[in-house]
């Protein structure tokens, strides 16, 4: 039978030539897939009409299977069995043993908060899954609805109804400034702020953020006199300069484990932000990626209760 006679099959009719084949028997095939006697009738006319065989003749001992059925049997069941494993289990992923590569893109400091710890729980939790970690992408987007990537690690929700965002941790914006830098001294106002030489880091290279919006809804203009896409170059400048950067919280922290920084409240209110993993809708039910999910939701929770302690 060639593929095109199979595209008018029902595909039913296979379960129910099961029944029949294992049973021989009408009655009792159709109780065994709860169809009625007349329904199974039906079922066997139909299947004889395709298969050009009667499949079962009766006999004076009953219903006794033809030579193409007794050859049809064995085979037949185990292409059911191998479909109801496909539709009823799924695929299955096993993090101890799993070979997988899930592969993300992130800025910098994205990459630097989350995949060290991430890693060490890969290290312990699933050996063999690699991480394959990227660049920002023009349209991080499209690569997720094309199956290009399997996450973005994003501070803001998708804007297309088919992408996913899960929320990991949140954020808010210090600034920072050498050691010994006039300005670490004293409590800044607003115009004190917008007066000193800043660094802006712009991942996608766009002038401009959050802050000077802020700041133009004051009438107050900063002047950028470094603009980089490095989260982790920033604070490396500041602390040769007289410059200052505004950063996450956390990556301002980071940087002052091992550069000559002081850390200050902005003087103005500016809303924080979270940052989530974007994934699409398709990937919901794959449990590798479903895991790969809660895992990631599980360090960022780590690293939401790892701050709050070191605020007390």
């Amino acid at each position: 039978m060639t593929a095109a006679h199979l595209s008018g099959i029902d595909l039913n009719l296979l379960v129910a030539l099961d029944a029949l084949l294992r049973e021989a028997h009408v009655t009792r095939a159709a109780a065994r897939i709860g169809l009625t006697q007349s329904a199974m009738s039906r079922s066997l006319a139909r299947l004889r009409e395709v298969l050009g065989d009667p499949l079962l003749v009766r006999t004076g001992r009953g219903m006794r299977l033809t030579p193409r059925a007794e050859r049809l049997a064995p085979a037949l069941g185990r292409v059911l069995a191998e479909i109801a494993a496909v539709i009823e289990d799924g695929p299955r992923f096993d993090p101890r043993t799993s070979t997988r590569t899930f592969a993300l893109i992130s800025a910098d400091f994205g990459e630097a908060l989350l995949l060290p710890p991430l890693v060490e729980r890969l290290t312990r939790e699933a050996p063999g899954v690699d991480i394959d970690a990227r660049g920002n992408l023009q349209d991080s987007f499209g690569a997720l609805e094309a199956g290009e990537l399997d996450f973005a690690l994003l501070a803001q929700r998708a804007a297309r109804p088919a992408i996913v965002w899960t929320p990991l941790y949140p954020e808010r914006f210090v600034c920072l400034v050498r050691e010994g830098h006039p300005a670490a001294s004293r409590k800044l106002t607003a115009e004190q702020f917008a007066a000193i030489p800043q660094v802006l880091v712009a991942p996608e290279g766009r002038p401009g953020s959050v802050i000077d919006e802020v700041l133009a809804g004051m009438g107050l203009r900063r002047r950028v006199a470094v603009r980089v896409a490095s989260f982790i170059a920033a604070p490396e400048i500041v602390a040769r300069s007289d410059l200052m950067v505004t950063l996450p919280e956390r990556i301002a922290a980071r940087a002052q484990r091992h550069l000559p920084l002081c850390a200050m409240a902005l003087p103005f209110k500016v809303k924080g932000f979270t940052m989530g993993l974007a994934w699409h809708e398709r990937m919901r039910q794959d449990p590798g990626h479903a895991w790969f999910r809660a895992l990631a939701a599980s360090v960022g929770q780590e690293l939401k209760r790892r701050r709050a302690e070191e605020r007390r």
